[in-house]
């Protein structure tokens, strides 16, 4: 599972507030948390800062570069922002975040060529969101075979499932985790990533709600995840959900989680 910290994004009111103070000590202290938790990417977002997102992407940016070694998810709607960005990334895996089939699809390809970077792909198309799972499975259908044209490796191909909040749909999750197990039958070499909290938004206690939906997502095959890696329940489930999927040999990896856990008195 690659886990992508979800702590640097601009939707979070706390976030906002520090990307548009400018304050180091804050962002900084995102970006160690999150890498020294096991994030291998950062998602990177500043959107919502309006006429200053380039200024606060690039400012963010050197200070992820020079705080830790992960990789970088840019994120953002605008192209022109993601070009700047990764020309202000020095030598870190890449993943541009995100596209659809008929929106922001040509310039974002080009620069996940360019820099032989990885794509979120969206399955939206002209009418819109997927409606139900047959629908998401043709989209998705249709936005790999168009990425495959476009040239993008199968392995730098990241599927966005589309998270919806059980909230509103309560067969959500399952029509999620159907869609993951489907690309993952379906395209072995494709892989899928999803914001992870975006399904438990509006329930309370919503930590429960996020460790049984990684659980689930992770059996069916998820790659990636956009998430808190430094959240003791989601690290917990994650250790314990690898053994149950089969992908801890001899369960070695918890075994050792464990034991850390036990020795830091947690």
């Amino acid at each position: 599972m690659i886990l992508i910290g979800e702590k640097l994004n601009s939707s979070i009111p706390s976030a906002l507030e520090a990307l548009q103070a400018r304050d180091e000590q804050a962002v900084t202290e995102l970006i160690r948390r999150q890498a020294q938790a096991g994030a291998d990417y950062l998602d990177v977002n500043t959107a919502i800062c309006g006429d200053q997102e380039l200024d606060r992407m690039l400012w963010a940016l050197e200070l992820v570069q020079k705080n830790c070694s992960c990789g970088i998810m840019i994120d953002s709607t605008d192209p022109a922002v993601m070009a700047q960005a990764a020309k202000a990334v020095q030598g870190r895996p890449l993943i541009f975040n995100s596209a659809t089939v008929t929106d922001r699809f040509e310039p974002v390809t080009q620069l996940a060529l360019e820099y032989g970077a990885g794509i979120v792909g969206m399955p939206i198309d002209d009418q819109g969101l997927p409606t139900s799972l047959e629908d998401k499975c043709a989209k998705i259908d249709r936005l790999v075979a168009k990425l495959r044209q476009a040239g993008i490796p199968d392995g730098q191909i990241y599927v966005d499932v589309l998270v919806e909040a059980l909230a509103t749909d309560g067969e959500s999750a399952r029509k999620t985790v159907d869609a993951v197990a489907y690309v993952a039958k379906t395209y072995p070499e494709v892989r899928t990533v999803c914001g992870l909290s975006n399904i438990s938004f509006g329930l309370p206690r919503r930590k429960l709600i996020n460790s049984a939906f990684l659980a689930a997502a992770l059996y069916a095959g998820l790659s990636a995840a956009i998430l808190d890696p430094a959240s003791p329940s989601l690290r917990d489930t994650l250790a314990a959900a690898r053994v149950v999927a089969g992908q801890d040999d001899y369960c070695m990896d918890y075994i050792t989680y464990v034991r850390d856990q036990e020795e830091a008195g947690r």
